[in-house]
């Protein structure tokens, strides 16, 4: 992508700017420029055509709603008696099971969703060993439990060892223990199951109650567990290693995924992700019930600070910078839209710059007390048109016209004469 757009663009608004100010007695200083947050809607897939109508054919020797059942085990054996094979048979069932369960969790996330930051302040952990400590991690791993059971009543025990049976698939462990050497991938994995499993079962003697609080007994016996689990781990891995487990299991370990546009080689997600975990361990001081609001404040500023500085050490100027692009919100809307029609990052950069030049424009003309509500709107349209069409040289007419849907509202906030 070529850059005269954006530079025709500015020396273009520098002369609209000129020529609203050239209508006043006397320039007034601009303010410095907002940057407001856009935020880009998800986008809405294209919806398929429905599914042509179909009447059951005559000739046919049974009807489905004859086979289903909502008692799982009738819809089992009549499965099982029209010739169905056990692994169809199976997986209809589980299919069923999960759907049913599916609706389920997603009932407790909803209902635990509004509470979370509120547990974060308080320094509650989410990590899958803190996890059955929680109300919702109860829920969560008592429903679980619930799931195996159905399995296990339904489908017979063994079919909980296979396929989609199991609590969690062991080829998702063995996807983020790729670093391992094979031998040490499949005694983890193994350790792993066992401990799901062993969770699964405390969380059912929970459930099993008429109140499922857990009691003291009850969190002693998990924490023996969680340290059976850990002293196991140590055992199978080297402190390095297990340092490594450790940050890859951390609840920051997924930060890159919130940066598209910005990369980070294996050097660098580890140097980040160590600071975001002592970024995030200082946080949890914040819930310190003794701290005024000011305090908190202040000490959450310091920390956001220190935070920055210790990136801005960690990674080269260049890599900084695309660091710091990555992380403004009106670069990610634009580069949603590009990187969904397959642009380069560059043209996100562009229309970012086109778009804060835009805005800077837009904040002087209105800031002019000069200028006339008139000569002020008529400065303001103008700004606007030049900027559609710039944008739309910088991505082209079917990407601009997909962005301005989704993440340009700000485009038609520049010709508002006064903004909110």
């Amino acid at each position: 992508m070529k850059t005269w757009p954006v530079i025709g663009f500015s020396l273009l608004l520098n002369a609209i700017l000129a020529a609203a100010i050239a209508l006043s007695i006397k320039t007034t200083a601009p303010p410095a420029p907002a940057t407001p947050v856009v935020a880009v809607p998800a986008f809405s897939p294209i919806p398929s055509a429905p599914p042509a109508e179909s009447s059951p054919s005559a000739g046919l020797p049974f009807q489905w709603n004859r086979i289903s059942s909502d008692n799982l085990k009738i819809y089992r054996d009549n499965l099982r008696a029209i010739g169905c094979p056990e692994l169809t048979v199976r997986e209809i069932i589980r299919a069923v099971i999960n759907e049913n369960f599916g609706s389920r969790r997603r009932d407790i996330l909803d209902s635990f969703q509004d509470k979370y930051w509120d547990r974060v302040l308080h320094g509650e952990q989410v990590r899958r060993q803190w996890l059955p400590r929680t109300e919702w991690g109860l829920a969560l791993t008592s429903l679980a439990a619930e799931r195996q059971q159905q399995i296990s009543d339904v489908l017979g025990p063994d079919a909980l060892t296979t396929g989609a049976g199991r609590q969690a698939p062991p080829a998702d462990w063995e996807q983020k223990l790729s670093w391992l050497p094979p031998e040490q991938r499949a005694q983890l994995v193994a350790l792993e199951e066992k401990y799901q499993q062993q969770l699964a079962q405390w969380a059912a003697t929970l459930g099993s109650r008429p109140d499922g609080t857990p009691t003291a007994e009850d969190e002693d016996a998990r924490q023996k567990l969680q340290q059976k689990f850990e002293d196991a781990e140590q055992q199978l891995l080297t402190p390095p290693e297990l340092a490594e487990l450790q940050l890859r299991e951390s609840d920051v370990a997924n930060w890159a995924a919130s940066l598209p546009g910005f990369n980070p080689t294996e050097d660098e997600w580890r140097s980040l992700t160590q600071l975001r975990s002592q970024w995030e361990t200082s946080q949890n001081a914040l819930a310190n019930p003794d701290l005024s609001d000011a305090q908190r404040t202040a000490q959450q500023n310091g920390l956001q600070s220190n935070f920055v500085n210790s990136v801005q050490t960690a990674l080269d100027p260049n890599r900084f910078a695309q660091y710091q692009l990555a992380n403004n919100d009106q670069y990610q809307a634009l580069h949603n839209v590009t990187q969904r029609y397959g642009l380069p990052d560059s043209v996100a950069a562009q229309g970012l710059n086109a778009q804060q030049t835009a805005q800077a424009a837009a904040d002087q003309v209105r800031a002019n007390s000069n200028l006339s509500p008139q000569d002020q709107q008529a400065a303001l349209n103008a700004i606007q048109q030049q900027t559609e069409q710039t944008l739309g040289q910088i991505l082209g007419a079917s990407v601009f016209s997909t962005y301005k849907e989704y993440g340009g509202d700000w485009i038609t906030g520049l010709g508002q004469l006064n903004q909110p």
